[in-house]
């Protein structure tokens, strides 16, 4: 089984931001939410805006 690399990532604090976050800090919520969005679409492989839909019946309290 693989393992998570924890070196590759640091805890931040409030006054010294992690690496990560210094790209983001002067987009506004809706240039984040795009950005989110596209990386979303990239690592769940669907085309962008048309998100797949989630299957509910695996939550259906029904009995069959």
């Amino acid at each position: 089984m693989l393992k998570l690399d924890r070196t590759h990532s640091a805890s931040g604090n409030l006054f010294e931001p992690k690496e990560e976050v210094i790209h983001y800090l002067g987009m506004s919520k809706e240039e984040i939410a795009k950005v989110f969005a596209y990386l979303n679409s990239v690592s769940f492989n669907y085309t962008l805006g048309k998100p797949p839909r989630m299957n509910k019946a695996a939550f259906s309290m029904r009995k069959n």
